[in-house]
């Protein structure tokens, strides 16, 4: 129920308070995602290569942000990563300790979230997966490495969003969810690419 409330709360800051991620093709974006997987597949994925989005030796060498970045760190919830220097960073405490950072640029309204929540699971259950993907749609499962944690990226469905890119992983007694609207998910990758766990 408390993650229902939070999972409510980020919907509507999405929808009504001018949070609203968006891609710059609508069209796309609209779209439901036909003929998801199983949430029970999860986090197991129909492929067998996995890829390794952060190489923890690359990533812990850089300190400075590259040029046109900025870098955000939450020693909370221990982690950090660079993004764009023209999307703004909002912090949203939701029930139960869990925080969603928006980042997005206002101009073009592109961005994605990160929620993040305790959880003290050694897997992400099924249960836990209908919770907080109400859709139950996971379209394209693909095991990645997130700087060394196991992570599976897939397509799902968002009210706010439509079709979403999202990468769900589990670190250090917390789970990760970034989701953006799939056009956007080569955008987002650049970013992921820098995540480092702290």
């Amino acid at each position: 129920m408390v993650v229902l409330a939070a999972v409510l709360a980020c919907a509507y800051l999405l929808l009504h308070a001018g949070f609203t991620i968006t891609s710059e093709d609508q069209s796309v974006v609209q779209g439901a995602s036909p003929g998801g997987v199983a949430a029970s597949e999860f986090p197991t994925s129909t492929s067998t290569a996995v890829v390794s989005i952060t190489s923890p030796s690359d990533a812990s060498t850089t300190t400075q942000p590259p040029p046109g970045m900025k870098a955000y760190q939450n020693e909370n919830f221990h982690f950090s990563l660079f993004y764009a220097d023209d999307l703004a960073v909002s912090e949203v405490p939701v029930a139960a300790g869990a925080l969603v950072v928006l980042f997005k640029d206002m101009a073009t309204r592109r961005g994605f979230e990160i929620f993040v929540t305790p959880y003290a699971e050694p897997k992400i259950t099924q249960e836990r997966f209908n919770m907080d993907e109400p859709s139950g749609v996971m379209d394209d499962p693909v095991n990645i490495l997130i700087d060394g944690a196991p992570a599976t990226e897939f397509l799902s469905t968002n009210p706010a969003m439509g079709t979403s890119r999202e990468i769900w992983f589990l670190h250090g007694g917390f789970l990760y969810e970034v989701t953006t609207p799939e056009p956007l998910d080569s955008w987002l990758l650049q970013f992921m690419q820098t995540w480092q766990f702290i």
